[in-house]
């Protein structure tokens, strides 16, 4: 990397206030050519909120995701690439309140309970065997006459797809679509995509006029990351408290921000062993190191009477991430996304999502009394409810967990193993050169002092205020020396942080979703680039930080 020709650890910034807001802008030129623009705003820390956005025109989202796939394949070297894109549901449902005439178990055995895991897999499914066709701009379905289950569950599914406006194919701009299309050898794993919830941040901001507004947690990107089909491009992960409830559960040991009832933020670490889990007919289960008189104690990754298997399974274990749970007779598994129970499996043997957990059940845990009477709680209300667990995190009323930690108590946090401690775990390839998949986000890179990107970091300073710096950066393959901002790597983000006043702070998602907006105007240039040098692109992304 180059040398920056600004001293490390002076502070050259010179800010400037709006009302209770200081900004202060920088660019840092390297020793070897590069640059990078900073941005760094300091606020009280009353009034910061953290929130989901998703308010964007369905036709907008669905051809403008196709459109960022459509140039990932370019960039994977596909010559003519076809992507298939699908909206899901906004507000996900019971699949029995959405088809209930239709078969809900997969070929494994695993009973879907969401509306949209039997959509992904259905039209998954349909491609992976060239099923799926297009005619005359309608879809057809054409299975064999032995798979008259198949045909119901494509003609459902295109149905409502069709009638709402959910499906498309993208060709690349000038294209159209022929009359008749097959999809065979299509790639569905790459080119197939279901679509989350997000939305343009710049929207938002037209829309809401915030003083300050930036992208915050990660989310779903890359293919390998939403491989199961309880999974979609765009969804967040990682402890979300809003209000005093758990939105989504803290599924890897990673740096998160919260504020307690007296308005302070800090920054911790939070697991899923720092939260118990409450099923929908009144299981209640809890971390073995929290387990005081009632509930089942359940483990973290390591097999036992009630387990919780997040995609870390395996990494202590056998060096790699093994992806499913153990086959076991018997045991009853309950695949869980965000606060929705998805679907549930007999015998192990269950993919585990990259946003969410599998929990599993020993046969004598429960009678089969008590399974039918969990069924027909989770058939009628899917949902679960988290509590923190331990009592000093009973008053946490805020919070969002991306990482890693970047500074506590005033000392640089990360160190090469870092990454590796708050549970990140990139692709990598085995022995037999087949690509293990990884821990979401899949392509991280693994390191803290090599890379660099646009990145957003957000910190504490001594006084209790809010410190953000957010440093922009060009996607790699196509940002050019001396007009593209090179980003930074998270030591020096952590250092900047640093001489701007924060003592604690946390590292927020970055790359190409680097945004941050100041009364109203984008104060950081767009880092997508969809393979073309020069073109801004703004990256839709699932939520914010906010500050009215």
């Amino acid at each position: 990397m180059g040398e920056a020709t600004r001293r490390p650890g002076r502070c050259r910034l010179t800010f400037h206030r709006s009302g209770s807001i200081e900004k202060a802008q920088e660019r840092i030129h390297w020793g070897d050519g590069t640059f990078s623009d900073v941005v760094v705003l300091k606020f009280p820390a009353a009034g910061l909120s953290f929130l989901d956005i998703d308010h964007q025109d369905p036709v907008v989202k669905l051809k403008d995701i196709a459109h960022v796939r459509y140039s990932k394949a370019l960039e994977r070297g596909q010559s003519h690439p076809c992507i298939v894109a699908f909206l899901r549901l906004e507000r996900d449902r019971p699949v029995r309140a959405v088809f209930p005439d239709l078969a809900c178990y997969t070929e494994m055995g695993e009973e879907l309970l969401s509306a949209n895991s039997l959509l992904t897999y259905v039209l998954r499914t349909l491609l992976k065997r060239d099923w799926l066709h297009r005619e005359r701009q309608s879809w057809k379905v054409a299975t064999p006459p032995a798979e008259e289950i198949w045909a119901r569950r494509g003609k459902a599914v295109l149905a409502l797809l069709e009638r709402e406006g959910r499906l498309h194919v993208e060709l690349g701009p000038g294209r159209c679509l022929p009359e008749q299309m097959a999809f065979e050898n299509f790639p569905v794993a790459e080119d197939f995509i279901p679509i989350g919830r997000q939305g343009f941040l710049g929207d938002f901001v037209r829309r809401e006029r915030p003083r300050i507004a930036f992208n915050s947690a990660f989310f779903l990107l890359e293919h390998h990351d939403f491989l199961s089909f309880h999974s979609a491009l765009g969804e967040p992960y990682g402890l979300f408290v809003q209000d005093g409830t758990i939105c989504r559960p803290p599924l890897y040991w990673r740096g998160t921000l919260c504020c307690r009832t007296n308005g302070q933020w800090e920054v911790e670490r939070f697991s899923l062993e720092d939260v118990s889990i409450a099923l929908p007919d009144g299981t209640l289960v809890v971390p073995q190191a929290a387990h005081i008189g009632s509930g089942f104690p359940f483990a973290l990754n390591v097999p036992a009477e009630v387990t919780a298997y997040t995609r870390a399974y395996g990494i202590a274990s056998h060096g790699r991430v093994l992806g499913r749970t153990p086959t076991a007779a018997g045991r009853v598994e309950l695949t869980i996304v965000d606060d929705r129970v998805t679907s549930w499996k007999d015998g192990g043997n269950l993919t585990i999502p990259q946003n969410g957990f599998v929990l599993s059940f020993a046969p004598r845990l429960l009678s089969a009394a008590a399974w039918r009477v969990l069924k027909e709680a989770l058939y009628a209300h899917p949902r679960v409810v988290y509590r923190f667990a331990h009592e000093t995190q009973q008053d946490i009323v805020q919070a969002l967990q991306v990482g890693p930690l970047l500074l506590r108590a005033g000392q640089p946090t990360l160190s090469p193993g870092r990454l590796a401690e708050e549970e990140f775990w990139i692709d990598r390839q085995g022995d037999d050169g087949a690509i293990e998949i990884g821990v979401v986000p899949s392509d991280y890179p693994d390191d803290v002092d090599r890379t660099r990107a646009g990145r957003v970091g957000l910190g504490v300073d001594r006084a209790g205020g809010l410190v953000l710096v957010g440093v922009t950066g060009a996607n790699k393959a196509t940002r050019q020396a001396g007009v593209d901002s090179f980003g930074a790597t998270l030591v020096e983000l952590a250092d900047l942080l640093a001489e701007a006043g924060a003592v604690e702070s946390v590292n927020l998602d970055g790359g190409g979703s680097t945004q941050v907006f100041f009364m109203g105007g984008l104060a950081t240039v767009p880092g997508d680039r969809r393979g073309l040098p020069g073109v801004h692109y703004e990256r839709m992304v699932p939520s914010a930080g906010v500050l009215y």
